[in-house]
């Protein structure tokens, strides 16, 4: 499996994971976590960068699915364009 395939595969991964039921409960807890407020607390940047680390795991998640569904969305389009 060459390194794109590989990223591919994990991308899909990620959005079946976050897709079901359970994942997609998952994903908006760790998006009123994470995703939707601000890292920075005055006067502690240890706690700031803390929080800063954790919102990036959602951040990646977000951006894994993404990806994911505009590959799966290009390799459909394509798919039409040819066949029609």
């Amino acid at each position: 499996m060459t390194e794109d395939e590989r990223r591919t595969q994990l991308r899909q991964d990620y959005l079946f994971t976050f897709s079901t039921d359970q994942g997609q409960r998952v994903l908006e807890d760790l998006r009123r976590a994470f995703g939707d407020r601000l890292s920075y607390v005055e006067g502690d940047p240890h706690t700031t960068s803390f929080n800063e680390g954790a919102r990036s795991v959602y951040l990646k998640i977000s951006a894994l699915m993404t990806q994911a569904r505009d590959s799966k969305k290009e390799k459909q389009r394509v798919a039409e364009t040819s066949s029609g």
